[in-house]
């Protein structure tokens, strides 16, 4: 039985979240809340130019507030989503100035910190190689410009900021060990991994 009530799946650029997201909402049932980025026209300009930044994270901002203000305008007994409310601060730490971040996190928090947050947060590990496989193999022509910088400064902000920001018990994976060929079996060793209490730490756990 699973003992959380809102799962929150997270890690780096191509570590697979949304597809074990996904699979975990096919197999337990609740609520699927996935991250919007397609219609973030400031995003693919700033894989393009690092100058519009602040406008691609103001539009992630502004959407996952969106997002989770329709989500919670309705009791959810079940919760899986591919990301965390407040990743927004972990990128934008990486990506905007000083200045800019100081006055981004406190929009940030007055929008998010009011909406429930995660209980249990799995984190996907993956090497930057295998990061950037994934993407160039899934072909979001605006994801080309990414390099193994850019990764490696992004899982530096998750290895940073991730706990500072969520006292919950966070599971590291190893995502090279998810076997989606056989997901009847990778559900059921979730169901059991989700069924233990775990103190609101960080730990390395295995499937």
């Amino acid at each position: 039985m699973i003992k959380y009530k809102y799962i929150a799946i997270e890690g780096n650029i191509g570590a697979g979240k949304s597809t074990l997201t996904k699979l975990l909402h096919r197999f337990f049932g609740g609520e699927l809340l996935l991250e919007t980025f397609e219609e973030n026209d400031s995003l693919k300009a700033f894989y393009e130019n690092p100058s519009f930044a602040l406008n691609a994270e103001v539009q992630f901002l502004l959407d996952r507030s969106l997002q989770l203000q329709k989500l919670n305008e309705k009791n959810h007994e079940l919760i899986f989503a591919d990301y965390v409310p407040l990743k927004s601060l972990i990128f934008a730490k990486e990506n905007l100035s000083k200045q800019d971040y100081a006055h981004y996190e406190n929009l940030a928090k007055r929008l998010l910190d009011n909406f429930p947050q995660p209980d249990i947060i799995i984190f996907l590990n993956r090497s930057i190689p295998n990061l950037l496989d994934n993407i160039r193999n899934r072909g979001r022509s605006y994801e080309s410009n990414i390099d193994e910088m850019y990764l490696q400064k992004v899982q530096n902000g998750y290895e940073n900021e991730l706990f500072k920001l969520y006292q919950c018990p966070i599971l590291q994976i190893e995502g090279s060990t998810i076997n989606l060929k056989n997901q009847s079996q990778l559900a059921n060793a979730f169901e059991q991994i989700l069924s233990k209490d775990y103190a609101p730490t960080v730990r390395k756990i295995s499937i």
